[in-house]
């Protein structure tokens, strides 16, 4: 083998180490509070079970409202806007299910790593009770929102990754 050829091939193979280095494993957490492991969400399961709690959370296109809705939660509807919504259950003795406020806390990047700035606000709507926010999302860009969401009157913090595509075109 050529010292050239070698030179080649060994430079391809530091970059491919470097690159799944960049990348993470599979079960990397990224937890806003450690390392523990994260319930995950996706658009094909947006609902986890956690003893006497149900998180629900989905996502959208803020270019999906309604104007009326919208305009009635102030946000702006935009293609290159995404919605998150996450929604804290507790399980009543008949099984019924109750919204209920939670200390929730989130952070979100893209595939690359790229932390992505957002904010969560606690909406009150007669009974319901659920927390939403509006991140900048490019066409096909999937985020990983990890949440740490502390119930009312629990001192179990809930730890679950939701993962979305977002289409904006």
């Amino acid at each position: 083998m050529s010292m050239l050829r070698l030179i080649k091939t060994g430079t391809t193979l530091i970059v491919v180490v470097l690159v799944l280095a960049a990348c993470g494993s599979a079960d990397e957490t990224g937890s806003i509070t450690g390392s523990e492991a994260r319930t995950r969400l996706s658009a094909n399961k947006s609902s986890a079970q956690f003893g006497d709690y149900e998180i629900l959370v989905i996502a959208m296109s803020t270019a999906d409202l309604t104007p009326e809705v919208a305009q009635g939660y102030d946000i702006v509807r935009s293609e290159n806007k995404g919605l998150v919504n996450l929604v804290v259950l507790r399980k009543a003795a008949d099984n019924a299910n109750t919204p209920i406020s939670a200390k929730v806390r989130v952070s979100a990047a893209n595939l690359t790593g790229q932390l992505k700035s957002m904010e969560l606000r606690e909406i009150i709507d007669g009974p319901s009770i659920y927390y939403i926010g509006v991140i900048t999302v490019d066409h096909r860009e999937t985020i990983k929102f990890d949440f740490d969401v502390q119930p009312e009157g629990s001192s179990q913090v809930l730890l679950i990754r939701f993962m979305h595509e977002f289409y904006t075109k």
